[in-house]
């Protein structure tokens, strides 16, 4: 069985890369290339274009990786039917289901290959994606949009509602909490925080204005306010600058796991809409949701391969490109039924990989037959 297995994995691993180069090459020219091309025009350093081309590069391919594993199996197990490869396997009492260990082993090893693009990867692109883009435009980009920092150096989460004014250097509407092992010690809520320099410890002090500071005690008869208005200032220092700042302005697609499942923990406490939280929660779940695609797509494509007439190549590329439409397309529909609040976060994202599982058990218990 193991010369079968190889046998096959040889027939797949060629039409995977091809699949890889195919669809990425697609998606990329469609979505960076023309953007890239833009701002080489505009004067970006062809060098410094050409570097944020490979950064960009993991974040299609997550995508990418599903279409390209459901391309290989189409065009391997059509070969290999029309060759009647397939017939052979029977008649020597080898099972569909045998026949398809190595579909499945890559469907495991390419849902793991995108998983770790999404986790480790593309994070790491992303940060460095936007600190290029922040030093060719001269100037930090802002936001006006809630987002979450985790200062660890002073054990402090930063909580902005109202967004983050790079030109200004001001955060707005700002609750900042520092834990003492893990329980909240301080709490300092203000209208904005503005830079007001870096000492030479390293430490960013940031003037507070109109809150209040809150000293958080085991008895709550003990905790003591102080309230800060007009134009007098708490200042406070926590290890993040305001080039600190840009950085955590981030889609949740650029986060791992980890970060943003610390984002919605922090972003729950109050301040934003349900959709919101509803829309991250679901974006949390796609971490696993979509590198899992390449699984449900490798076993939906092997039993639509096996069958008596040859196929082309270009047969399997517009059956995979059907599949995959049907596929998205019920992702999406599931998706943005969740963030209605239709359903949990988890079935809406997870929902059309199900239904791409029944469906390829579904053709392998007819096919096998």
């Amino acid at each position: 069985m193991k010369i079968l297995d190889k046998f096959l994995g040889k027939e797949l691993i060629g039409p995977f890369l091809f699949g890889v180069a195919a669809f990425t090459s697609i998606f990329f020219a469609g979505q960076y290339l023309l953007k890239l091309t833009s701002q080489v025009l505009q004067g970006t350093p062809v060098l410094t274009a050409a570097v944020m081309l490979v950064l960009y590069l993991p974040s299609v391919v997550v995508y990418t990786l599903p279409m390209s594993a459901l391309l290989a199996v189409l065009i391997a197990f059509s070969k290999l039917s029309g060759d009647s490869e397939i017939v052979a396997m029977y008649a020597s009492g080898v099972s569909l289901y045998r026949a398809i260990v190595p579909v499945l082993v890559l469907g495991l090893i390419v849902t793991f290959m995108g998983f770790v693009l999404s986790e480790v990867v593309v994070p790491a692109a992303a940060r460095k994606t936007q600190a290029i883009q922040a030093h060719i435009l001269k100037e930090e980009i802002s936001t006006d949009k809630p987002f979450v920092v985790i200062d660890k150096d002073t054990n402090s989460t930063i909580y902005v509602r109202g967004g983050f004014s790079a030109r200004t250097k001001v955060m707005k509407d700002v609750t900042i909490t520092r834990y003492n092992d893990n329980e909240p010690a301080m709490l300092f809520q203000a209208r904005e925080a503005r830079w007001q320099g870096e000492n030479k410890w390293g430490m960013n002090s940031w003037g507070l204005y109109d809150g209040k500071m809150y000293a958080l005690g085991d008895d709550p008869q003990s905790s003591l306010s102080l309230t800060f208005e007009g134009l007098s200032s708490e200042p406070i220092e926590i290890k993040k600058s305001p080039n600190d700042i840009v950085l955590h302005q981030r889609k949740p697609e650029d986060m791992t796991y980890r970060e943003l499942r610390s984002h919605i923990k922090a972003l729950g406490n109050g301040g934003v809409r349900p959709e919101e939280l509803l829309e991250l929660e679901v974006e949390l779940y796609n971490k696993f949701a979509i590198p899992l695609a390449a699984l449900v797509f490798a076993l939906i494509g092997a039993p639509l391969a096996v069958k008596p007439a040859r196929a082309s190549t270009s047969l399997g590329l517009g059956l995979s490109i059907l599949i995959i439409f049907a596929y998205w397309f019920t992702w999406h529909f599931t998706t943005a039924l969740a963030i209605q609040g239709g359903i949990s976060p988890f079935a809406g994202a997870f929902m059309a990989d199900v239904f791409g599982l029944m469906l390829a058990g579904i053709l392998l218990s007819r096919t096998a037959k």
